[in-house]
């Protein structure tokens, strides 16, 4: 049945409720929208989710895929003890792409680990809550550049319209860290610009002109989800897709999307 859905989240740890606490409601709009997409996302009935995360063991020269029978969370470092959610692999899907990647000489490297980093665990809390029998296939960006990316998704692309099952794609993204002057290295134009830049690709569904974006506009918004949104939008290419951003916010100077893709 190939690609069902798609979209953008933010993973701030802040959006759990035994880490956020009362402080949840300053970013009640992000959580609203997770919601929202939650239900979406359940409409869809997707049999095998792949979560983009900037985080976890990112490397300098190749994507990366933790493979695992299991996963499970693990916020501990956020001082929550309690929370332990679990979701299967789709050990399959991963052979296919590991196998695709190699054919075609793309860097991809397998890892494995029981625990999938916070970028994956806080949007999947959220969205799986009503899908317990969905596998997933988290995958990690590296350090090369969004060209290279947006060259990933399209061949990830290619694989998913191939594949039997119903598969929904996650893209865990934070945007700039300098939107205005709350965040930690205060106020930067070319991170207001770059969170206008990626909505703007967003809305008007154009996905190349996500190479807009170079390594230095990067650095200086200090974005750490521009990778991820470069390989949905290799996804996207060319995928007749409807795109809706559901909330935009930035309480803590960091900017928060939450963004729907209607396939077909």
């Amino acid at each position: 049945m190939s690609l069902v859905f798609a979209c953008i989240t933010a993973h701030t740890p802040l959006l759990m409720p035994t880490i956020g606490k009362e402080g949840l409601s300053v970013i009640e709009k992000t959580k609203n929208a997770l919601q929202q997409l939650e239900q979406d996302l359940y409409i869809a009935q997707p049999e095998t989710i792949i979560v983009i995360s900037p985080h976890g063991d990112s490397l300098p020269d190749a994507l990366s895929i933790n493979l695992n029978s299991k996963y499970v969370t693990n916020f501990e470092e956020f001082g929550d003890l309690v929370t332990k959610l679990e979701w299967k692999s789709d050990i399959m899907l991963t052979d296919r792409i590991r196998e695709d990647f190699k054919e075609k000489h793309l860097p991809l490297v397998l890892g494995s680990s029981e625990y999938v980093d916070y970028g994956c665990a806080v949007p999947l809390s959220y969205l799986t809550q009503h899908l317990p029998n969905v596998r997933i296939v988290p995958l990690i960006t590296s350090h090369l550049d969004m060209k290279s990316h947006h060259r990933f998704g399209k061949e990830l692309k290619d694989e998913i319209m191939s594949s039997t099952k119903r598969v929904a794609v996650i893209a865990s993204a934070d945007l700039s860290h300098r939107v205005d002057k709350n965040s930690p290295d205060g106020l930067s134009p070319r991170g207001v610009a770059f969170d206008e830049k990626v909505m703007d690709v967003i809305t008007k569904q154009d996905p190349i002109a996500i190479l807009d974006i170079d390594e230095e506009w990067i650095k200086e918004s200090q974005s750490c989800g521009a990778k991820v949104i470069a390989t949905l939008c290799g996804m996207l290419d060319e995928v007749n897709h409807e795109a809706k951003i559901l909330s935009y916010e930035k309480p803590f100077g960091v900017g928060y999307l939450v963004a729907r893709m209607k396939i077909g």
